[in-house]
């Protein structure tokens, strides 16, 4: 049965490699290789952002969390979820405005014409560290699945084909070509998820033995502590503000309607989905005890039948691999678009643009597999990146509503919240406190006064984002008039 379930995730990986590396045609330009020359749809869209909501981390990550303490391990899909509606309630027009008015393809050029250019640097950075500490766990998670199947315990040495395989399709399928399997991607990885979870409560002898047989706060959703749990809900949420994955999605859409439904899709089916790994989880912990929690999903696949350790095997790594070549593209082209092009050669053609692109693809990657291999928790590592960025969200939600941020006050209560946050998250969250709180304090701490004491009354960036928006909807009624 092993040969079986080899040979079964074998052929998929293989053919949905094939089939990215199918659409490098279309990659003639960086506009194409990045975001697929706006022309993705609803699903493709949908697909896009709901598997790299998912990645290793929502799936062994979240059932590895959720056998250590309980269900409350959800909370960091469902919290991206969140971030999905916010995003569509509160920034979608700022995004939307500069792509569509002043060609803008990245977070860190969007955030340079609303502020400067130092807060175009200082994105650059952010996106750069957090999506490497979000790829850092994908090709540790897929080793994890693929080693057993292949008789051997050198993880390591699998990671690292792994991010091979994923560097390939990053540089040979671009945006389109990640975007085209991404629905496969995401079908395989809910279904599979789904039937996994079902049969393992039915497994158990159902809800009502797992509740009476494990302690009360596994099925608490405030669990180790309310303040961890609302840092790890609005961390998040409010992370995605300045996601470039769902920013890249939206630039990458054929029209706004597709680009609003597409989000709003990914953003409802992360809800059910995040509860399937983590059921399976407090199922793990039930009948298997005593088993290593970051094998909590596969066991008790194993433990249901060698067919189903196919199934979950298939689904966790769909999730993988819709997610870590995207991941990766998105460090490459922040870096192409915004550092290479405007710094350092400013005269690039497309075709260098795309080249530049690819080469930091391969230089995150290896960088990231370092990281992931000497992380402890693949959840714990996405948590802290997210609740990183979130200082970033908090700037620019203000600089939205409230039309005197400045360019000063924008990019030093982006530098010392961030600051704050990542050295909170590497030093360990001193004090078990999240590193969301103490960063949220500093920002706002130095964003206000700073506010406060400009000169003046409405920010230039204010006077940008406002006539970009103008422009947007004058177009978008004359087009209607016709």
């Amino acid at each position: 049965m092993q040969i079986i379930s080899l040979a079964v995730i074998l052929v998929y990986i293989v053919g949905t490699t094939v089939i990215s590396a199918l659409f490098a045609k279309r990659n003639k330009d960086s506009g194409k290789y990045l975001t697929a020359d706006k022309s993705l749809g609803t699903m493709m869209i949908a697909a896009l952002i709901f598997s790299e909501i998912v990645a290793g981390s929502g799936t062994v990550g979240n059932a590895q969390t959720a056998f250590n303490r309980g269900l409350s391990s959800v909370w960091a899909q469902w919290g991206m979820g969140i971030g999905c509606f916010l995003f569509l309630l509160l920034v979608r027009k700022f995004y939307r405005a500069f792509r569509e008015r002043r060609g803008l393809m990245t977070i860190p050029n969007c955030f340079g014409y609303m502020f400067d250019q130092r807060s175009r640097v200082l994105m650059i950075f952010v996106v750069a560290v957090v999506y490497i500490i979000f790829y850092s766990s994908q090709p540790v998670a897929a080793a994890g699945i693929l080693a057993p199947l292949l008789g051997t315990e050198n993880t390591t040495l699998i990671a690292w084909i792994v991010t091979a395989i994923f560097v390939i399709v990053a540089m040979v399928g671009g945006m389109y070509g990640i975007a085209a399997v991404g629905i496969l991607h995401s079908a395989i990885m809910f279904v599979g998820s789904a039937v996994i979870a079902i049969l393992a409560v039915h497994r158990v002898g159902g809800w009502a033995e797992l509740q009476s047989a494990l302690p009360t706060t596994y099925f608490s959703l405030a669990q180790p502590s309310l303040a961890t749990t609302l840092a790890n809900a609005l961390g998040t949420a409010i992370s995605f503000l300045a996601a470039a994955n769902i920013t890249n999605a939206s630039f990458s859409a054929k029209s706004s309607g597709a680009a609003t439904k597409g989000t709003l899709l990914a953003g409802i089916l992360v809800f059910p989905f995040a509860l399937m790994p983590a059921i399976t989880g407090i199922c793990a912990k039930l009948v298997m005890p005593n088993i290593t929690s970051s094998t909590a999903l596969v066991s008790m696949a194993e433990y249901l039948g060698p067919a189903f350790s196919t199934i979950i095997s298939l689904a966790v790594l769909a999730a993988i691999w819709s997610s870590g070549p995207a991941l990766l593209l998105i460090v490459g082209g922040c870096v192409a678009k915004d550092l290479y092009v405007p710094f350092i050669n400013p005269k690039a053609t497309e075709k260098q643009q795309v080249w530049c692109s690819r080469t930091v693809v391969l230089i995150a990657a290896a960088v990231a597999t370092l990281l992931g291999l000497n992380a402890t928790s693949i959840l714990n590592q996405l948590l802290g990146a997210l609740q990183i960025r979130s200082v970033v969200g908090i700037v620019l939600v203000a600089a939205i509503v409230w039309k005197r941020v400045s360019a000063n006050a924008a990019f030093w209560s982006m530098l010392g919240g961030g600051v704050v946050a990542m050295a909170w998250f590497f030093g360990g969250k001193p004090f078990d406190i999240e590193p969301l709180w103490p960063a949220a304090v500093v920002c706002l701490v130095i964003l206000i006064p700073m506010t406060l004491m400009s000169k003046e009354k409405v920010s230039p960036g204010y006077l940008r984002y406002q006539e970009a928006v103008r422009e947007m909807e004058e177009e978008a009624a004359a087009e209607r008039a016709h």
